[in-house]
């Protein structure tokens, strides 16, 4: 039995799952360094666990995190090319001593930190994106600091997402969460409504919110906001356990100063973090559970709260 190169397997599957709503953006840098490597390595042959295994173990390199981050996207690979040649084998669930589901420590951003890399945005060139760029960036990185978006959610928003009448953003829906319509801060709002301004100008058929230098949104300007964010952010030295900031740790900074700040309130917990989950699209609530188990005193009463709430919603 004959099997297509891997690269085209690798190719259909990623489309099949975006079409789902899964982004895979890291998945999908995986898979495709494996269908290069299957293709040189081992041509026309399926995938199998020997296969996986030599790409998992290269010489590169590697730790045990990161090797099985490596079979945990070739296990998802597997389950859709096994339809397609049954000469595929199933890669194990865990090896080298890692989980898949282990949780990094965010760096938590400090609001001096947003202001500088705000300022630090606007010395980008403005040639290549006309007035846009520093302004896209700049907008961007506001937008994920006062409502703790994804980035995939903010480079998707299109024009008649955002109401600046009723101050809300229509966040579309992407994996497991719904649609849903956040409010947002009159600052926001003025915000949006001047950088939406100055878009339209240089792209006025653009129908999307946030562009990039061809006047589109979505993937291709979620690479370039990263590149970029990568450059202003590098002399940040991170709290966290990663090696770098990143943008989405805008998202854990979001979740973890307002759940700080209810502990410190006498109003209930429990229904603020049942807003919190809705609020930022979380389809369960232990989806919302880990942005309160770092150890800090000031989330302490926070996580003990909600373990008691999240314990009795199991039981009833």
């Amino acid at each position: 039995m004959s099997t297509r190169p891997m690269h085209q397997l690798v190719a259909r599957y990623l489309a099949h799952r975006r079409q789902l709503g899964y982004e895979l953006v890291s998945t999908g840098i995986l898979l495709r360094s494996f269908a290069r490597f299957a293709d040189r390595a081992a041509p026309g042959q399926p995938l199998t666990t020997d296969l996986g295994y030599r790409w998992a173990l290269a010489p590169t390199p590697l730790t045990a995190r990161y090797r099985q981050s490596r079979l945990c996207a070739l296990r998802g690979l597997a389950r859709y090319a096994v339809a397609f040649d049954p000469r595929t084998e199933a890669m194990p669930k865990a090896q080298f001593g890692a989980s898949a589901r282990h949780r990094p420590t965010p760096h938590i951003y400090t609001a001096a930190q947003v202001r500088w890399l705000m300022q630090r945005a606007r010395q980008f060139k403005a040639s290549y994106w006309s007035l846009v760029r520093p302004q896209t960036i700049r907008t961007i990185i506001g937008l994920l600091w006062c409502t703790g978006l994804r980035i995939g959610e903010a480079v998707a928003l299109r024009d008649d997402d955002f109401n600046p009448r009723a101050a809300t953003l229509r966040i579309a829906p992407r994996k497991f969460s719904p649609e849903r319509i956040i409010p947002v801060h009159p600052s926001v709002v003025c915000a949006l409504e001047r950088y939406q301004r100055q878009r339209r100008r240089c792209y006025p058929r653009s129908e999307h919110l946030f562009v990039s230098g061809s006047g589109k949104g979505g993937m291709s300007l979620r690479a370039t906001i990263e590149y970029y964010f990568r450059l202003l952010a590098a002399s940040i030295v991170p709290t966290g356990t990663m090696k770098t900031v990143r943008l989405h740790d805008f998202r854990h900074t979001f979740a973890t100063n307002w759940i700080a700040q209810w502990s410190r309130q006498s109003a209930p917990l429990p229904h603020h973090l049942v807003l919190l989950t809705r609020y930022l699209g979380h389809h369960k609530f232990s989806d919302t559970y880990w942005y309160v188990q770092p150890d800090r005193a000031a989330l302490q009463h926070a996580a003990t709260t909600f373990h008691d709430y999240r314990h009795r919603r199991n039981n009833q």
